[in-house]
């Protein structure tokens, strides 16, 4: 973990984005950016695409609490594609297992 993450204090943030919101963005983006650059760069590109998507999804939400529902949204759709996946590598790992053990009797 990043120690700009361990030292994360929601208060300061919260008081930064109330009281100058041009630095608490300019901040936000700098601390986000930081991140993404600790990342193997094969993952660097997506993250900075998701990232985007976050921003562009809290923009057009119109308040705080539309922009938690919409990211939450965004969350439980990727958590159900991931799930998908592992159903369907399940699906074929039994079908290889099954395959392997045939062809070991057929030996």
């Amino acid at each position: 973990m990043s120690e700009e993450a361990e030292d994360f204090d929601f208060d300061v943030w919260k008081d930064l984005a109330q009281s100058d919101p041009q630095t608490y963005f300019a901040e936000r983006r700098r601390v986000i950016e930081n991140f993404i650059n600790t990342c193997p760069p094969e993952k660097q590109a997506v993250l900075r695409d998701l990232q985007n998507q976050i921003d562009a999804s809290r923009a057009m939400a119109g308040s705080p609490n539309q922009s938690v529902r919409e990211l939450s949204r965004m969350m439980e759709d990727y958590l159900l594609a991931l799930s998908e996946r592992l159903m369907a590598l399940h699906r074929e790992t039994s079908a290889l297992q099954t395959s392997l053990r045939q062809g070991l009797r057929g030996s």
